[in-house]
């Protein structure tokens, strides 16, 4: 036993001897030295180990407020400054300080480590994406229920369909409410209208719902049995052609979006420059139709070349133009390099 030790317990017996309840002011003062004492010896014996210490008599320093051992000596100093009285809740605050210190210990060396961050960041986004999903889905909701209805059904892009063919198929939407008008719905219906190309339907609010058409673009025509049709760029065949069109006629054996010849035709028609391609007023397939004819105005053809060749699309259609200056009836542009120009 060291000497503070043994003169703590002749304190402690002069002490129970003196005044077995409330100590006078000499008590008070030799109970602060005898803690004063132990925290001293048990810092230079945590000196001597090696660990890292603070200030023995700051008991504001966070170090020393978080170090297990000096909360045993502060729960020491409690006990012996309560008196017998106060020692047995001495030891337990004594281990609730040591719990607590434990636990915040713990909290610091995790709050340290980067995957706990991270972690910690995560969580917290996909708390907060949640909440931000639910406001908005509460919210759309709301608005489908009880939001402002519509008030004008507006259509743009329309050139050549009438407008009362797009409200039609749009539907009355006159008094549902915005939020919850069927767009896509609306969009599929207005898309079977021949010679739309495609549709998009938005919400323009407070109360408007806009549909806004893109119209196909005519290429050519094609003759049929129930009259001249119109033949799109994509060689789409969608609607009667109005009797004044003038467009050049495709004279192929069949004419869809799927057929390469088909294809290979309204790309010619759309590389030719504007003034040539008012000219042309037939198109149709070489011999053994592998080839690809111009038939002009005034009694003039073209020889193309095979329509399969699109490479060299470009090419003929930017050599064709100058040599239609020149008198001829057959211009023959397969090779744009050696353009040929005849009689007959």
């Amino acid at each position: 036993m060291s000497s503070d030790e043994q003169d703590t317990g002749d304190d402690r017996a002069r002490d129970g001897a003196r005044s077995p309840g409330r100590r006078d002011p000499e008590q008070e003062r030799r109970a602060a030295d005898r803690a004063r004492r132990l925290r001293e010896r048990r810092a230079a014996e945590r000196r001597a180990a090696g660990t890292p210490t603070a200030d023995a008599d700051d008991p504001a320093d966070p170090a020393v407020a978080d170090d297990p051992a000096v909360a045993d000596d502060r729960a020491a100093d409690t006990d012996e400054a309560a008196g017998p009285a106060g020692r047995g809740s001495g030891r337990g605050a004594a281990a609730a300080v040591r719990e607590r210190t434990a636990a915040r210990a713990a909290e610091r060396s995790r709050s340290r480590d980067p995957r706990y961050r991270r972690r910690r960041l995560v969580a917290l986004l996909a708390t907060a994406a949640v909440v931000l999903l639910g406001v908005s889905a509460a919210g759309w909701w709301a608005l489908g229920r009880y939001g402002p209805p519509v008030a004008t059904v507006r259509v743009d892009g329309t050139r050549q369909i009438p407008v009362r063919d797009v409200e039609d198929a749009a539907g009355d939407q006159t008094g549902v409410p915005l939020a919850a008008v069927d767009t896509d719905g609306v969009a599929a219906r207005v898309s079977a209208i021949p010679g739309v190309a495609a549709v998009e339907v938005d919400r323009s609010w407070p109360d408007t719902l806009v549909v806004a058409v893109t119209e196909r673009t005519p290429a050519a025509l094609l003759d049929t049995p129930d009259g001249p049709k119109l033949v799109d760029v994509t060689g789409f065949v969608y609607r009667d052609a109005p009797p004044d069109v003038r467009l050049p006629r495709l004279q192929l054996p069949r004419v869809a979006p799927d057929d390469p010849a088909t294809l290979a035709a309204v790309g010619v028609l759309q590389a030719l420059p504007v003034p040539v391609r008012d000219q042309v007023q037939t198109l149709s397939l070489g011999g053994g139709g592998s080839t690809v004819e111009l038939g002009l105005t005034e009694d003039r053809r073209v020889l193309w070349g095979p329509w399969a060749d699109t490479d060299q699309t470009a090419a003929r259609a930017r050599v064709l133009g100058p040599v239609l200056q020149r008198e001829g009836a057959v211009y023959d542009v397969s090779s744009p390099s050696l353009v040929t120009v005849r009689q007959r």
